[in-house]
């Protein structure tokens, strides 16, 4: 790829958003065509060994994460270019990072923080997300991104994420993470540009629906909390 052509992918923030939604298509397969089959779900049940079912959830995971990091550059390339950190030598163009060092180090909080998503005047926050569940839930696809989904450990114990102790676990960790990752992926899709103008018919129905969202994924949080809940199958009820 010469030179032009580069740069002109680079700072395509539509680049950016497609590779996002690229790389959540492979995570709904995973999820949809492999994990929530079943058959695989009952022979989970028999073996007794749910070590096929993390294997694929931990990937299913990543690629929601690198989706999610593909996103928020998106935004970054959209809203700040500047902060596009790149440098010609000779024939070629280096890609530093998008973001600073929350870009290099796979640090989607951070990063998430840079791009404004998580701004209080920001649609993302209005529509009731951005909180410290949002946080944790963002900390632990940064760990599935940098190690826990190829490598059995990271090369530093104190590199392992350590959840807040008043989220429920489920919400990290079972499907109920499903209720912050795809508002994440709405927010980005209202952000995509149709014509050269924001879809302003898709962002209304955006907004009505990450209230709804918002309300929904509270209350499931509370039903967990008091041992009631009804909610999404996670891998303690497999």
């Amino acid at each position: 790829m010469n030179n032009d052509d580069y740069l002109i992918k680079l700072k395509n923030p539509e680049v950016w958003f497609e590779h996002a939604f690229a790389q959540k298509m492979v995570a709904d397969k995973l999820l949809v065509d492999v994990i929530m089959k079943k058959d695989f779900l009952l022979s989970l049940r028999k073996e007794s060994n749910l070590n096929k079912y993390v294997a694929l959830w931990s990937n299913a995971l990543y690629h929601y994460g690198i989706g999610i990091e593909n996103g928020l550059k998106g935004i970054i390339v959209k809203n700040q270019p500047e902060l596009v950190n790149f440098e010609i030598s000779g024939d070629d163009v280096i890609l530093h990072d998008i973001g600073g060092k929350a870009s290099r180090n796979h640090d989607l909080y951070s990063l998430a923080n840079r791009a404004g998503m998580l701004d209080r005047n920001n649609d993302y926050r209005k529509g009731g997300f951005g909180g410290k569940l949002t946080k944790n839930v963002l900390q632990s696809l940064s760990d599935m991104i940098r190690w826990a989904a190829r490598y059995p450990l990271p090369n530093n114990s104190a590199k392992v994420f350590r959840m807040d102790d008043d989220v429920p676990s489920v919400c990290v960790y079972g499907f109920h993470v499903l209720d912050v990752i795809c508002p994440i992926f709405d927010y980005f899709k209202s952000l995509r540009e149709l014509n050269g103008e924001v879809d302003e018919d898709y962002l209304e129905e955006y907004l009505h629906g990450v209230t709804k969202k918002a309300e929904d994924l509270m209350r499931k949080s509370q039903e967990k909390v008091n041992g009631n809940d009804t909610g999404r199958t996670v891998v303690g009820e497999i």
